[in-house]
């Protein structure tokens, strides 16, 4: 079966968002989806790619990939980033003492930087950055809608783990299981705090 979506103004996307959870769910997985529209041409693009991947995995790894690229670019047009000096110390006044600025308790971090994509870690910011610029927030990305709501709370709450990791506990999808996750992380990586 296929679906065809024009979306031709603010309201219809507005209303489109609104109607995500209905075209993931189980009606959506034998649904071909065609989504043509004149505003966020580019969002919606990504909205019929991802509805039309029906393996969950191969669906996270997108959403997740995508979303990191969509927060890079950000970053990188508005010169969000922490500075460092030559021996990796913050150069925030507040962060002074710290190798690596905010990222200073991470086990994966190295002295050419994080090995890791993480988008828990890219929506994380000190204070210092914050009030300089104005970095994305998970409401910023409309794609993020597209996860349900125990997926959300593993994206604002799963730092310092791999990508492979990630996208793991992001197909598992149970928030039960991501608390018991973190927990034995913490015993087992509390040395480096």
């Amino acid at each position: 079966m296929e679906q065809n979506i024009t979306i031709n103004s603010e309201e219809e996307y507005r209303t489109f968002l609104k109607q995500l959870p209905k075209y993931r769910g189980l009606r959506g997985r034998f649904t071909t989806f065609a989504i043509t529209g004149t505003v966020h041409a580019e969002e919606l693009k990504d909205f019929e790619t991802a509805l039309n991947l029906k393996k969950r995995r191969a669906r996270m790894t997108f959403l997740f990939d995508r979303a990191c690229d969509i927060i890079d670019a950000y970053n990188e047009a508005n010169g969000i980033t922490c500075r460092y000096n030559s021996e990796g110390i913050c150069e925030d006044p507040k962060h002074q003492t710290r190798k690596n600025g905010c990222c200073c308790h991470c086990y994966l971090q190295s002295s050419t930087g994080c090995p890791s994509r993480n988008l828990s870690c890219k929506f994380y910011f000190c204070d210092h950055i914050c009030k300089k610029f104005h970095p994305l927030t998970m409401e910023d990305i409309d794609l993020l809608k597209m996860f349900n709501r125990s997926e959300l709370e593993i994206i604002k709450n799963n730092v310092f783990v791999t990508r492979k990791t990630y996208i793991n506990l992001l197909c598992l999808g149970s928030y039960l299981l991501f608390c018991i996750y973190s927990i034995v992380k913490f015993y087992r990586i509390k040395n480096v705090f």
